[in-house]
């Protein structure tokens, strides 16, 4: 027998460690949760409009149709890019949900515009969609230039690509 072989009981738990997510991959997801949020403010902001006006049943349900059908271009890209984020916090991100970021807000950047000049909601509402828009595609930029950079210095080591004994 081994006699030499000591014990030592565990006297504590160690601490779970935060995950490999940059903070800004955080701060993305709370920013596309906001945007989404404010976008159901504001398609509640738009219905009560039509509310205001027409209180007709057929009216209010073509109105809430044509809410929900606009503002939903508004809620999903949010809701998207909040899932994009909390992955990249989690497991790392993915240059396809990057590119898929840039796509989904570069019109917003537009419409924000839009929403300020020629609708009837409140200015703030553009300016926030316009700013959450801005801060998301830049986001999504530094975190591709990032990704670039490390890909570039690391050079690809990856077993699935090595064919054993040189075949190709």
């Amino acid at each position: 027998m081994n006699e030499d072989i000591v014990i030592t009981p565990v006297t504590h738990r160690p601490k779970k460690s935060l995950p490999a997510g940059r903070q800004a991959d955080r701060l993305a997801r709370l920013i596309a949760g906001l945007g989404a949020l404010l976008s159901l403010i504001a398609a509640t902001w738009f219905f009560a409009g039509f509310a205001e006006n027409d209180t007709r049943p057929e009216h209010l349900a073509s109105a809430l149709v044509l809410t929900l059908i606009l503002f939903s271009f508004a809620v999903i890209p949010f809701v998207l890019v909040a899932g994009f984020a909390h992955k990249a916090y989690r497991a790392g991100t993915r240059r396809a949900h990057l590119l898929w970021t840039l796509l989904l807000m570069l019109p917003w950047i537009l419409l924000g515009g839009l929403a300020i000049s020629y609708t009837p909601l409140p200015v703030w509402c553009g300016i926030i969609m316009t700013g959450f828009a801005l801060l998301l595609s830049l986001w999504a930029v530094i975190s591709l230039v990032i990704d670039a950079r490390h890909a570039a210095s690391d050079p690809v080591m990856s077993q699935q690509n090595e064919r054993p004994n040189g075949e190709l």
